[in-house]
């Protein structure tokens, strides 16, 4: 990364399409390298991915705005997951929008192979996704359903509970169709 001494790694998937898994790949490190100047402490850089995140989404909500005007609506229904890691000064920064998993894999003293988990999953199959949820939806019955234990969804259509795009589940004004 150009303005922090460190390295910058990132698996991005897509679901109903590549768009904004190509979108995020394309915009989310040079975002977050431009809210990394001057970023020294922990907080600062913890900050700064945060922030390079909101500005993917915000121009991505811009550009589908747009586009779903003009009579495009796939731009509403497309979206993606991304697992971030930043390494700076030996520390381990991760960010993850999804159920994309981090685990970091090394050897213990006797030589074995252990593994860390390094991210938390954002899935609706998860209870404390569900609880989340529900919190912050009230009264809306429907914020998720499962049709199994391993198959639950948001809105009945997305496993993911956090991602770039999938805006017709994140604004009102993206479920009429033309």
């Amino acid at each position: 990364m150009e303005n922090l001494d460190g390295y910058y790694a990132a698996v991005f998937d897509g679901h109903g399409g590549d768009q904004v898994a190509e979108f995020v790949r394309n915009k989310l490190h040079v975002y977050i390298n431009e809210e990394l100047k001057g970023a020294k402490t922990d907080a600062q850089i913890t900050g700064a991915i945060e922030r390079g995140f909101d500005r993917v989404e915000k121009e991505w909500f811009e550009m589908a705005t747009l586009a779903f005007s003009l009579g495009y609506p796939k731009t509403a229904y497309v979206g993606g997951c991304a697992l971030v890691a930043i390494v700076h000064n030996e520390k381990l920064f991760i960010a993850n929008a999804g159920d994309c998993k981090g685990v970091l894999l090394s050897k213990n003293s006797k030589g074995e192979l252990e593994t860390k988990k390094l991210s938390t999953t954002f899935n609706a199959n998860k209870d404390y996704e569900q609880e989340r949820l529900k919190a912050e939806h009230p009264g809306e019955s429907d914020i998720f359903h499962c049709y199994s234990k391993e198959s639950c969804y948001v809105k009945g259509g997305l496993q993911p509970t956090r991602s770039f795009g999938d805006l017709r589940i994140k604004h009102a004004q993206f479920n009429s169709h033309y």
